[in-house]
């Protein structure tokens, strides 16, 4: 006996646990729900023999019908014999160089990330700094301006 589709009811109904759970709709795709109450629609695929999972979206961001239309995309392109992930990753290099390209030489960016790690764009060459080297430019930026 087949389950019908989840609905927003279903969806709004559901709690979060210890751990995450799944909540399959079809084809494929479900709600992963984790232990801190959020709700990501994710779908799960095999390519060239290897499972696979795709996140489609947060929830409620991302309606459930707009996730199943994410899926059946997904799907089509499987169907062709292409991996929705790879193709997501080209995307995002694109993106990436596009925005690239926008930026003049005269352009400065900074950027830190969570773990210490510091990125420096002038135009469209970065610099990394380690933790450790940042911390370094910080002491003696202060220096500076003292």
């Amino acid at each position: 006996m087949r389950k019908p589709p989840l609905t927003d009811v279903d969806i709004c109904n559901v709690k979060a646990g210890a751990k995450a759970t799944r909540i399959f709709d079809g084809g494929g795709m479900y709600l992963e729900v984790s232990p801190t109450g959020g709700k990501l629609w994710r779908l799960k695929y095999r390519f060239g023999g290897k499972g696979k999972t795709l996140a489609l979206g947060i929830y409620p961001g991302v309606s459930i019908a707009s996730a199943r239309q994410k899926r059946d995309g997904a799907r089509q392109l499987l169907a062709q014999g292409i991996d929705p992930s790879a193709v997501r990753r080209q995307e995002k290099v694109r993106d990436k160089s596009e925005h690239l390209a926008a930026m003049d030489a005269s352009t400065v960016k900074l950027s830190a990330s969570i773990d210490g790690t510091v990125e420096i764009w002038k135009g469209r060459a970065v610099m990394c700094l380690t933790p450790e080297e940042a911390r370094a430019v910080k002491v003696l930026l202060t220096k500076l301006t003292v």
